[in-house]
């Protein structure tokens, strides 16, 4: 076994050749088993052109809620969820779904803008898919507020 100088002049013994593969082979392993669970396990931020669109839609939902329309407002939820989940997958919250992406984002949330995004949500579905519903122009626009106030904070 031959032997070389660290960076603090001490011995080591070299790695040999089998070794480097073999500790390549598991870090790769490592690698391969963290990455569907996130990799650095680290949200990103959000990027610049990411707030940029966030605050141009939110105006253009705000200008949908001065409406008396029922569709318009509809509309407003509809985008409001929408843009509620765009910040959600851009901070890389894991799911298929807004509501697995919520769930996952819970504990990085306050705990009173998770159950609005829950409401705003709801309404959503419903207006989604059922056909006979019949919703207030108020309680439209108290969910469209619901699911905005998440996206107020960026």
């Amino acid at each position: 076994m031959s032997y070389s100088p660290n960076y603090k002049g001490r011995r080591q013994p070299e790695k040999t050749i089998l070794e480097v593969i073999v500790v390549g082979i598991f870090k790769g392993l490592w690698w391969l088993i963290k990455l569907p669970f996130g990799g650095k396990g680290k949200k990103k931020g959000l990027l610049q052109h990411d707030l940029g669109f966030i605050r141009a839609k939110r105006q253009e939902i705000e200008g949908f809620l001065n409406s008396t329309s029922e569709v318009e407002l509809k509309h407003a939820v509809m985008e409001s969820d929408k843009l509620a989940d765009y910040v959600l997958k851009a901070l890389n919250y894991s799911g298929e779904t807004f509501a697995d992406r919520l769930r996952s984002a819970e504990n990085h949330i306050n705990q009173d803008v998770y159950q609005s995004l829950w409401h705003g949500h709801k309404i959503r579905n419903q207006i989604a898919h059922e056909t006979e519903l019949k919703i207030s122009n108020p309680e439209l626009k108290h969910a469209a507020e619901q699911l905005l106030k998440y996206t107020r904070q960026f």
